[in-house]
């Protein structure tokens, strides 16, 4: 391929990225989303439950909590993916500091990260495939012990 085509093609695919329909802008763009909560053995026997709001679709998984500028305790989003696959996130136009928990279609913890700090560009990928992505604030884990024994726990009445 000629460079004059590849360079045409770069620039196509960048200004498509820039335009897509997914890409939030700002702080106005944010869908809605469900709610729902979630119960998770934070890896001991003890339960903890958190409000969340559920991402479902290709809009709601790339805005995510961007542009949010505090969270209450005992809230978070609940990412939820169609199949399971190697999941990444970063905190584009994240404003606070996040734990990310990703689980397995069974509930178990593949990977986690704490304390994400806010706006970083740095990807955050899951050791291994995953279903469902929790975010919760920033030193949730270390503050409720949650370790890497933790299970996500499904009910009929979650919401998701």
């Amino acid at each position: 391929m000629p460079a004059e085509c590849r360079w045409r093609l770069a620039a196509l695919l960048l200004a498509l990225t820039l335009v897509s329909p997914f890409t939030p802008a700002s702080a106005t763009d944010r869908p809605a989303f469900d709610t729902g909560m979630v119960r998770l053995d934070r890896g001991d026997g003890v339960i903890l439950d958190f409000d969340v709001e559920i991402a479902r679709t290709p809009r709601q998984w790339a805005f995510g909590l961007m542009y949010v500028t505090a969270m209450p305790g005992g809230q978070g989003m609940l990412f939820v993916f169609p199949d399971m696959a190697p999941r990444s996130f970063w905190m584009k136009n994240t404003l606070i500091p996040l734990d990310m928990l990703f689980f397995d279609d069974e509930g178990g913890l593949v990977s986690a990260f704490e304390n994400v700090p806010p706006q970083s560009l740095q990807s955050r990928r899951s050791a291994g495939d995953a279903r469902f992505v929790l975010e919760l604030n920033g030193g949730t884990m270390a503050g409720q012990g949650i370790v890497g024994t933790a299970r996500l726990l499904r009910t009929q009445n979650d919401g998701w």
